[in-house]
């Protein structure tokens, strides 16, 4: 079985260092992104098989939640995880129904957790 490419897009250098140590370990090739912009060029360049998504950018609270949308118009088969220090229920412009993420993941999480959600849909 080919080894799945996770995109992270996160502007924390930190996360992004993390996140990939750990799996890497589980096994998955990983690229990453500090910004929505560079990480929406990568989706249509080096096809990722799923993209953990940060929320919350420096230039805007929602810029995640927006390109999570941006994510699926370009390929709506693609699984996006909404990767954040935030709640789900957290006050936003956007209802439920309008943020396409397939997941919701509060910062910070389990790896066996992250790991078994990431199989699922992979």
């Amino acid at each position: 079985m080919a080894q799945k490419t996770i995109l992270i897009i996160d502007d924390d250098l930190d996360i992004i260092e993390t996140v990939t140590i750990l799996l890497k370990n589980e096994g998955f090739s990983i690229l990453s992104a500090d910004n929505v912009e560079k990480g929406l060029e990568m989706i249509k360049g080096d096809n990722p098989d799923l993209v953990l998504l940060d929320i919350m950018f420096p230039e805007k609270k929602t810029k995640g939640f927006e390109a999570a949308n941006q994510i699926k118009e370009i390929n709506p088969d693609l699984p996006v995880f909404a990767f954040t220090a935030i709640n789900r229920e957290y006050n936003f412009d956007f209802s439920k129904e309008e943020i396409k993420a397939d997941e919701f993941i509060n910062k910070p999480v389990a790896t066996d957790k992250l790991v078994e959600l990431i199989n699922k849909y992979l």
